[in-house]
């Protein structure tokens, strides 16, 4: 996993930059969200994960912050390549 896709398909009441600039704090060192777009589908985040991080340490600090603002399953999250998509409610 050297980034994850975080796609936002549901109502949220938070504006998608405070969520970017959410990230890019609570990820400081670890990972740097790279990219953004809005679609028809929703809207997406793409984050770039640092070579040497603790991939897990990333994936808690994306959920935490999507936690914390409110976000909750409006938001899905895939880590890497992979077909696997996490709700916030799903992460444990």
């Amino acid at each position: 996993m050297d980034f994850v896709e975080i796609w936002i398909d549901g109502p949220i009441e938070v504006d998608r930059d405070d969520i970017e600039d959410a990230l890019n704090e609570a990820l400081a060192g670890a990972g740097e969200v790279s990219g953004a777009g809005s679609g028809t589908g929703g809207s997406n985040l793409d984050v770039d994960v640092f070579e040497g991080a603790d991939r897990s340490n990333v994936l808690n600090r994306v959920f935490e912050v999507l936690n914390a603002l409110g976000v909750g399953d409006s938001a899905r999250v895939r880590p890497g390549d992979g077909d696997v998509w996490i709700r916030p409610s799903g992460w444990t």
